[in-house]
């Protein structure tokens, strides 16, 4: 056998891989987590494209969908787009961000075999909790708590990984009427989430304040609510 042949075919082989597609911030998984509502980009920075096609998926489950096929949108959804920023980011973009968001998604080079980043988002659900307190005599149930007529009922709702723009909006309900009075909050922010603690306080409970209050936060929603009677004397109001 030719040595010579041999060399010749093995300096080929490594000026090929070489040259060959490499992403810039290196092969391994990037995590990225986003809230309800916010617009996420995911980065593919690619080197040593030359006529490559580059392709966007999205895996959860066992479901796959075709998001991008180079700079055309194959998705349905609108809120998908390709970002791309010159020189080599083939970046995708997904706006007003929901749970069913997450999962893996691939950025794929078309070479043979493909070559493939993977980024794994996750997307915090809002998560609600509700407390009730006030003044007088309370007695309380499972779900359900007892005030005596005159009392000041005070329900606190606090939202964990609210969302943001129009999802982070708590709206309180009484049944199906809306409560737009006495109403407080507050909101805290750190690197991995934004809290929310809305105060629903009313003075001088009567027996019309009787009820089921909910509170309700983000779309998709999620929510909490507790049942309110008011007592007169021993006579309850329902």
């Amino acid at each position: 056998m030719d040595v010579n042949l041999i060399e010749e075919n093995h300096h080929q082989h490594e000026v090929g891989s070489k040259w060959s597609p490499l992403f810039e911030d290196g092969p391994g998984p990037i995590n990225v987590t986003a809230r309800i509502g916010s617009t996420v980009q995911l980065n593919c920075k690619i080197q040593l494209l030359y006529d490559k096609t580059v392709t966007w998926v999205h895996r959860k489950s066992d479901d796959i969908q075709l998001l991008t096929v180079g700079r055309q949108v194959h998705s349905s959804d609108q809120r998908i787009s390709l970002s791309f920023r010159y020189p080599n980011n083939w970046r995708l973009q997904i706006v007003y961000i929901t749970d069913r968001d997450d999962g893996v998604y691939e950025c794929q080079v078309a070479t043979h075999p493909p070559t493939t980043k993977k980024t794994y988002l996750r997307v915090d659900v809002p998560t609600v909790r509700m407390s009730v307190t006030g003044t007088g005599d309370v007695t309380r149930g499972s779900n359900d708590v007892f005030y005596k007529t005159g009392s000041t009922l005070e329900i606190v709702c606090k939202v964990v990984h609210a969302g943001s723009n129009n999802g982070s909006k708590v709206s309180w309900f009484r049944g199906r009427q809306t409560i737009s009075t006495g109403i407080t909050e507050r909101t805290s922010n750190d690197s991995s989430s934004t809290t929310i603690v809305s105060t629903l306080k009313i003075k001088h409970v009567q027996k019309t304040h009787s009820g089921n209050y909910t509170c309700l936060v983000g779309s998709p929603s999620a929510s909490a609510a507790v049942t309110i009677h008011i007592l007169n004397g021993k006579q309850l109001y329902v």
